[in-house]
């Protein structure tokens, strides 16, 4: 009689899986992170920003991409002087506006602009099998 041993390889699959899509997330986090300085600081039509004035907002913009578990957290906020995220208060007026100032968005069109990269970054996370529609 003849002998049959299964293997299953899920744990690995999965590790991989998890792996490759955390390295695309963090490229994804440093993407918009790059162009959300940019554009907090020059918003995008070419003018200078009106309400810049020392520029801590568009200098501390940072992302942060972890593990856990099988969950990938990804969050774009702003870096204090300890290197986690922290509120910038008026960070929410400055994308949105307020009754008394119009907005000048700067993380909605760094996300906007990079839409087809984000997508291909995801894509070819080299999630073998995985597939983003």
């Amino acid at each position: 009689m003849s002998e049959v041993t299964i293997k299953s390889y899920r744990k690995e699959r999965e590790r991989e899986i998890v792996s490759g899509l955390k390295d695309a997330m963090d490229k994804v986090g440093q993407l918009i992170e790059r162009d959300a300085r940019k554009n907090a600081t020059n918003p995008i039509g070419g003018s200078k920003h009106p309400y810049v004035q020392s520029g801590l907002m568009s200098g501390n913009v940072s992302h942060i991409t972890k593990t856990e578990g099988n969950e990938i957290v990804s969050e774009i906020g702003f870096s204090n002087e300890m290197g986690n995220l922290a509120d910038i208060q008026y960070a929410h007026r400055i994308e949105f506006g307020s009754p008394r100032q119009p907005p000048y968005p700067f993380l909605f069109p760094a996300v906007e602009s990079n839409k087809q990269k984000i997508i291909d970054y995801l894509k070819n996370s080299g999630a073998k099998g995985a597939s983003i529609e």
